[in-house]
This record gives C-alpha cells, sequence and structure tokens, in this order.
C-alpha cells in the first residue's frame, strides 16, 4: 500500500511557474508545491540511501583488497616459482592503478555536481568526495607496499664451482652460471620496470596535482567566488595540499633501495595463490563496478534534486507574487 502511495508524488510532471495554467485554482497551485516538497524529500532520501549502500559495498571491497595487498607483499619467489609471485604483483599493481582512474574520473563528477550546487543537500556528495580522496590514498599506498616487496638486484656470485677433475697432475675446477644469480636476476629485472614505471607515473601525479593547486589559488586569490564556491575551493584546495605531500613522499620512498623480507612461495604455491587472486578479483571488480555505478546513480539524483528545487522556487514565487488574487 505505501508504494502504491507513491505513485502520484512520482508521476508529478515537472513545469516552469510559467507552464501552470490559468485553469487551476489557488489551492491547486498550493497543493502542487506541498507535492514538489514530498518529491524533494524523497529524492533525497533515495541520494542518502545511495550514498549508504556506496559505503557499505566500498568497505566490503576494501577489505577484500586489502586481504590480497597483505598476503602478497608478504610472499616471495623462489628458484622453483621464478617470478610467478612478482607477476602477481604487477599485476595486483596495474589493477590498483585502474581503480584510482576510475575513481578520479567519478570524482571530477561528482564535485561538480557539488559545484553547481552547494547547499545541505549536496552534503551527503561532499562525503563521497572525502571517501573517494582516501581510497586513492589508500590504493597509492597499497601500491608503494607492493612495489616495496620486490626484489631488486643483490651482489651474487655468477658462477659457482661445480666439482672439479685431475689432468696431467693438475687440478681443474669446473664451473657453472648460480641458479641463485640467474633468480636474482630474474627477479631484479622485472622489479626495475615496475618501479621505472611507477616513478614515471608519480612523477606525472605530482605534476597535476602542482597545476591543479595553481588553478585553485588562482580562483580563491580571484576574489570572485561565491561564498559557497569559496569554501568548496578551500576544501578542494587542502585534499590537492595533502595528496600533493603524500605523492612526494612516495617517490623518496620509491627511490631508496629496498630489502625484501617474507616467505618464498614454490611453483606449486605460487599457481595456488594465482587461482586464488583470479577468484577474489571477479568479487572484487563486481563490487568496484557497482560503487561506480551507484556513485553515478548518485551525481543523477543529486541533478534532479537540483531541477526539483529551482521548479519548487519558480512556484513559491508565483504564488507570492500573485498571493492577492
Amino acid at each position: 500500500m505505501k508504494a502504491l502511495a507513491l505513485i502520484p508524488l512520482l508521476a508529478l510532471p515537472v513545469l516552469n511557474a510559467q507552464e501552470t495554467t490559468s485553469s487551476m485554482s489557488m489551492e491547486e497551485r498550493k497543493a502542487s508545491v506541498v507535492q514538489l516538497k514530498n518529491r524533494i524529500e524523497m529524492r533525497e532520501e533515495r541520494l542518502n540511501e545511495l550514498v549508504a549502500d556506496i559505503k557499505t559495498l566500498d568497505d566490503r571491497t576494501e577489505k577484500r583488497i586489502e586481504k590480497v595487498v597483505s598476503t602478497l607483499k608478504d610472499t616471495q619467489d623462489s628458484q622453483s616459482s621464478k617470478t610467478r609471485i612478482t607477476k602477481l604483483k604487477t599485476d595486483v599493481i596495474e589493477g590498483l592503478r585502474n581503480s584510482i582512474a576510475a575513481y578520479q574520473a567519478e570524482r571530477r563528477k561528482i564535485f561538480e555536481a557539488v559545484r553547481v550546487n552547494k547547499d545541505e543537500a549536496a552534503k551527503p556528495l561532499l562525503e563521497l568526495l572525502s571517501r573517494l580522496d582516501e581510497r586513492v590514498q589508500k590504493r597509492a599506498d597499497q601500491i608503494m607496499e607492493l612495489a616495496k616487496s620486490m626484489p631488486q638486484r643483490d651482489d651474487v656470485k655468477k658462477y659457482e664451482r661445480d666439482g672439479g677433475r685431475y689432468y696431467n697432475g693438475y687440478h681443474y675446477e669446473n664451473s657453472r652460471i648460480s641458479e641463485k644469480w640467474r633468480q636474482n636476476r630474474r627477479q631484479g629485472s622485472a622489479t626495475k620496470v615496475e618501479i621505472d614505471d611507477l616513478m614515471k607515473a608519480l612523477e606525472s601525479a605530482i605534476d597535476t596535482l602542482e597545476r591543479r593547486k595553481m588553478a585553485i589559488e588562482a580562483r580563491i586569490n580571484g576574489g570572485q567566488l561565491s561564498p559557497a564556491n569559496l569554501e568548496l575551493a578551500q576544501f578542494e584546495l587542502g585534499q590537492t595540499d595533502a595528496m600533493l605531500d603524500h605523492r612526494k613522499r612516495e617517490m623518496l620512498e620509491l627511490a631508496k633501495p629496498q630489502g625484501t623480507s617474507g616467505q618464498a612461495a614454490n611453483k606449486d604455491s605460487a599457481d595456488h595463490l594465482k587461482d586464488l587472486f583470479d577468484n577474489v578479483r571477479g568479487d572484487i571488480s563486481e563490487d568496484h563496478w557497482n560503487v561506480l555505478k551507484k556513485l553515478n546513480d548518485a551525481v543523477q539524483e543529486q541533478d534532479a534534486i537540483i531541477k526539483l528545487k529551482a521548479n519548487l522556487a519558480a512556484r513559491e514565487k508565483w504564488l507570492e507574487e500573485n498571493a492577492g488574487e
């Protein structure tokens, strides 16, 4: 019954004040304002529900990702696994970087929605902005954890003794390339490629953040912002400053020589880990894209609220101007 009672409200047409016909009585016009206010309230409740759903899904995804990262950073390759664990780490790093790009794209949409309508209805979206910034930073930290756990090249002797023989009164020593040297070379080469790629990404991120900071400061110092937009710009400047400082510290950390620790996995263990991560990756991916979809729905809901409020303001203005009729 409750669902049926909502149908008239959902079906209420969105009209400009001048579109109301002269055949409507004053009481009917007043009733339309009440209905419109109810509709706005329903939309705002829906927006709050979406935000709550996003937080629940996001928390579940975070736990799964944290478990993957924690397991991998404490695991190293062995001679039998060669670079299987290192390859898993690079795959997860790539996934985390893709996650950052997706979050940043949604953040731009949400920021614009907040900028357009900086009022009480935008507060849930402002909360999502902060949460997205936290997630981007968390993903960057997780990338750093995995990168720092990847083995770099060590000073390992290339050749090792492989017995010897006597001939004509002389001892001849046989030697061969050490498997330990081969393994160190394999791992070191893979790590160097990944670290170099991450350093370039950090340099690009720092450059982008510095340019964003300059643009925000220029808007603030220009003196043309409304109080609401000035508050939003100051919020954005604080977020940008924090991210910029973090990226610079990450670059310094990544440039330092890293030691490796953790349990060495043999070939079978490495293959088993890959199977497990392939399975959990599907769950993480599904939750992640559901979060992004709901973020998009939240932006659309906010846009609908903005339009409804503009319509309400026009109707109320008409009633005020025609109160004596």
